[in-house]
C-alpha cells in the first residue's frame, strides 16, 4: 500500500473523527504523561511544550480530523510541514519511535482495529511518511528561506497533469522549479502548451524517453537533487518506488498522484 492509497483509506474515517479525535488525543496524551514523564520535562525544560494540555488534545484532534478528511496527499504534507518546522522543537521530531507507538495504540484502541487491520497499516503508513518528512526537513527550521526550498516535480508519461498544477503553485510561491517528464511519447499539443506556458515563468524542463532511461536516471537524479529540493512525483506504483529507491535518503513527498490507477485522478 503506497501512501496516497493509504490516505485515500483514511477517508472513510473522515466522518466518525469529528467525534472520536477528541478521545484518541485524550488517550493519547493520557498515556504519554503516564508512561514518558522524564521526555516529557525534558522538552518543557527546552520550552517546546507550547500551550494547556487541553490545546494540545484539541489540536491533535483537529490533526487527525484533517487526515481523515483530506483528499489531497500533497495540501497535507504542506499542512504538516508549515505546522512542524515552524516549531522551535516538537515531540514528533524528537522522540518519533515513541510518537508512532502510542498514536497507533491509541486509534486501534478507539476503533477496535485488529492488528493487521488495513485501516491500521495505513494510519502506520501515512503516519511514518509524515515523520520521515518532517525530521528530513527539520533542519531547515531555523533558516529564513526555508520555504523556497527548491521543488522537483518527476512525471511518468500521462501523469504529468498533477505535477503542472503543483508547479503553478511552486512558482507563484517563488521556488525555483524543476520538471522532469519521463515518457516515451512526445506530449499531447494542449500539454506542450501548458508547459511551455510555466517556462516563460521560470520553470525548468528535462524530458528523458523511457526507453532505457535507467542508463541516465541515477546521474541525472544525483545532478537535480544536488540542493535537497522537496519532491513530487507521479505515475504508476513502480515507477514511483524506483524514484523512492533512487533518491533515498531523500523522501519523495507527494507522490503518487495516481497510483496504477487505482485512485481517482
Amino acid at each position: 500500500m503506497h501512501f496516497d492509497q493509504a490516505l485515500h483509506l483514511l477517508q472513510q474515517l473522515g466522518p466518525s473523527m469529528e467525534q472520536k479525535g477528541l478521545r484518541i488525543a485524550t488517550r493519547f496524551y493520557d498515556s504519554l504523561e503516564a508512561t514518558y514523564e522524564e521526555e516529557l520535562r525534558a522538552l518543557r525544560e527546552a520550552g517546546a511544550q507550547d500551550g494547556t494540555r487541553a490545546l494540545r488534545i484539541l489540536r491533535l484532534s483537529q490533526l487527525l480530523n484533517q487526515i481523515t478528511n483530506q483528499h489531497e496527499s500533497s495540501e497535507l504534507f504542506k499542512l504538516i510541514l508549515l505546522n512542524e518546522i515552524d516549531q522551535t522543537k516538537s515531540f514528533l521530531l524528537t522522540y518519533p519511535d515513541i510518537i508512532s507507538r502510542e498514536i497507533l495504540q491509541a486509534i486501534q484502541i478507539e476503533y477496535d482495529l485488529k492488528e493487521d487491520a488495513p485501516l491500521l497499516q495505513a494510519w502506520a503508513i501515512v503516519h511514518h511518511q509524515l515523520v520521515d518528512t518532517c525530521r528530513h526537513f527539520c533542519k531547515y527550521r531555523h533558516a529564513e528561506n526555508w520555504r523556497q526550498q527548491d521543488i522537483l516535480l518527476i512525471a511518468e508519461e500521462h501523469h504529468l497533469g498533477a505535477v503542472i498544477d503543483e508547479a503553478r503553485h511552486a512558482l507563484l510561491s517563488g521556488r525555483k522549479t524543476t520538471l522532469l517528464h519521463v515518457s516515451a511519447e512526445e506530449l499531447a499539443e494542449r500539454m506542450l502548451a501548458n508547459v511551455l506556458s510555466l517556462t516563460t515563468k521560470g520553470m525548468v524542463v528535462h524530458h528523458i524517453r523511457q526507453e532505457g532511461w535507467e542508463q541516465q536516471m541515477h546521474e541525472f537524479l544525483t545532478m537535480i537533487t544536488a540542493n535537497d529540493p522537496i519532491v513530487f512525483v507521479s505515475g504508476s506504483t513502480n515507477f514511483i518506488e524506483e524514484i523512492q529507491q533512487r533518491l533515498d535518503p531523500l523522501p519523495v513527498l507527494f507522490g503518487p498522484f495516481v497510483a496504477a490507477n487505482q485512485l481517482p485522478s
